[in-house]
């Protein structure tokens, strides 16, 4: 199962030289994914190796610039390119407007289709699911409708047990049958026990975005069913600014810590920081003393499973 994940920006509303606007590359499972675009977006996949042409589907949380604007020059960038295959985008009601009023005026003519996939619910709702991986968003509390994303891996209930001499015997068509957790049946009417044969599968890779919210301890507990290996939580202040994140409904690096926490996740990754941190130490060192397996989303980082 590949995991990597790319922090093309890691910076909240006002960009630094350091540190772009939000946007994260996923190859996940067969998919190239990107996770928000802020500005510069292009510029960082450049930099960082990420192979743009690439991109199946993306997704973005809400219709705040500093998550959005890169997508005009970076859609516009794929058909100067030549792509002709069609491109997901999963995103909130009124994107397709605004890039459409964008790409009339500035007369860009497009040589493949966007496919628009609005959050029309108020809810939790699954955005994506093939063989391999299976989309879930959820909705967080931003000033303006925003929601965060769960990606995981799709595997099957059990899987054979190749240490068992006998495994090789096993008819092919018994395969799917017995990873479902049912005894298979042959021609001859010979019982070949799943028990026998299989053992439960690895849990499945789970990888979690949330950005832009104030602190949801609720959802925490509700993402913590998923078992969650990886999360990404915005820690746009430190606590003492903790007032200052609630007006504007954002997070402290202890309160994406204390997220963590009570989702019951393996790894956390901070986030969408202000520019007003010049030195990000400080935001690591809070949420490692609650959380200790924290880090910190610097750009062009890379990080597998």
């Amino acid at each position: 199962m590949p995991f990597e994940l790319t922090i093309l920006g890691s910076g909240s509303a006002t960009p630094t030289p350091d540190r772009f606007a939000s946007s994260q590359f996923l190859n996940f499972a067969n998919h190239n994914i990107l996770i928000d675009c802020g500005e510069g977006s292009q510029i960082q996949m450049i930099r960082f190796g990420v192979k743009s042409f690439k991109v199946d589907m993306i997704f973005i949380s809400h219709l705040h610039p500093d998550h959005f604007l890169g997508l005009p020059g970076f859609i516009s960038s794929l058909s100067l390119k030549g792509r002709t295959e069609p491109l997901d985008i999963y995103c909130p009601v009124g994107l397709k407007e605004i890039l459409d009023v964008q790409f009339h005026f500035g007369e860009v003519h497009l040589g493949y289709e966007i496919r628009y996939h609005s959050f029309t619910e108020s809810g939790e709702r699954k955005e994506y699911e093939d063989q391999y991986i299976s989309v879930f968003s959820f909705p967080v509390n931003h000033r303006v409708p925003c929601r965060g994303f769960v990606f995981q891996e799709k595997k099957s209930i059990r899987r054979i047990n190749k240490s068992i001499n006998s495994a090789s015997k096993l008819p092919n068509e018994s395969f799917p049958v017995l990873r479902s957790g049912r005894d298979f049946i042959d021609k001859t009417g010979k019982i070949w026990p799943f028990k026998d044969y299989t053992i439960p599968n690895d849990v499945p890779f789970c990888y979690a975005y949330v950005t832009d919210t104030t602190y949801l301890p609720l959802l925490a507990l509700k993402l913590s069913e998923l078992r969650i290996h990886t999360l990404y939580h915005e820690a746009t202040f430190l606590d003492d600014l903790k007032e200052k994140a609630k007006i504007t409904c954002h997070s402290t690096a202890k309160e994406a810590a204390e997220f963590a926490t009570q989702a019951g996740v393996k790894r956390l990754i901070l986030g969408h920081f202000s520019a007003r941190y010049k030195d990000l130490e400080p935001l690591l060192r809070e949420a490692r003393a609650i959380f200790p397996e924290t880090y910190i989303a610097v750009d062009g980082i890379k990080l597998e499973a």
